[in-house]
């Protein structure tokens, strides 16, 4: 049983790293962007429960898991991991989404952790226990907190706009204050919609789009595929007027 604690955390983290990636493609695939699937929602409760579910049906029954995944072949058990997720989350909260059309996909993330979990705790349970003694413990402990570095912070300042639909509302909100200030009034919406894809769709290069965020404040308006009014500043009692008409392209 030595390593156990190691190996299933680190099956777990790479499970609940697994899950965010899930929900972000599921979010995507349904709302185009994974704020639309509260994926920060989904970020903070996953690691809450994840840590109950680690103790409750990982560290508790350890004894049974080690047994299975000796037993078992690599895909019956992975297999089995992640009903068992699935049935754990059910268990801890899922059967509140249960009658909730609009979540689903979140029961699919839970299934996959346990997939990835059982993956990864077979092939190093089995195969490579002895390397994984050579491995520190902080490390391993460290991980998610490295990855939730690399999501959050590194990947939205390096790649902003590759960034703009796979993380959640408040960083994407970060990117939208800091990327309109580039833009001027003359600007191509070509080069807008690139910068922040998706955001800005209007109907024959014509249209206007205006927001009130937590502390930023903004209002476009486009017309033959040109910025013609452009206004941004903190956020204020009332929004920018909008209305601007429209005008033939020369």
């Amino acid at each position: 049983m030595k390593n156990f604690k190691k190996t299933s955390f680190l099956s777990l983290t790479l499970g609940w790293i697994g899950l965010i990636i899930t929900h972000i493609i599921w979010s995507n695939i349904r709302y185009e962007n994974a704020s639309g699937g509260d994926t920060g929602v989904v970020l903070f409760w996953a690691s809450f429960f994840l840590l109950i579910f680690y103790g409750l049906f990982i560290l508790i029954p350890q004894k049974r898991i080690v047994k299975l995944t000796e037993k078992l072949t690599l895909t019956s058990f992975t297999l089995l991991s992640g009903i068992y997720a699935l049935i754990g989350f059910i268990i801890l909260i899922g059967w509140i989404f249960l009658t909730s059309d609009n979540f689903y996909g979140v029961f699919l993330d839970a299934f996959v952790c346990g997939l990835i979990f059982g993956l990864t705790f077979h092939l190093i349970w089995n195969k490579k226990r002895n390397e994984l003694k050579q491995i520190h413990l902080i490390p391993i402990l460290t991980l998610p907190i490295f990855f939730l570095f690399i999501y959050l912070f590194v990947f939205p300042k390096l790649l902003p706009s590759t960034a703009y639909n796979v993380v959640p509302q408040y960083v994407r909100h970060n990117i939208l204050k800091n990327t309109i200030p580039k833009f001027k009034i003359g600007d191509n919406l070509t080069e807008l919609q690139k910068a922040l894809p998706g955001e800005f769709e209007f109907d024959d290069c014509y249209g206007n789009s205006s927001a009130i965020l937590e502390n930023f404040q903004f209002v476009i308006e486009v017309n033959c595929c040109r910025i013609v009014r452009i206004e941004f500043g903190p956020r204020q009692k009332t929004g920018y007027t909008m209305g601007g008409k429209r005008k033939p392209c020369n």
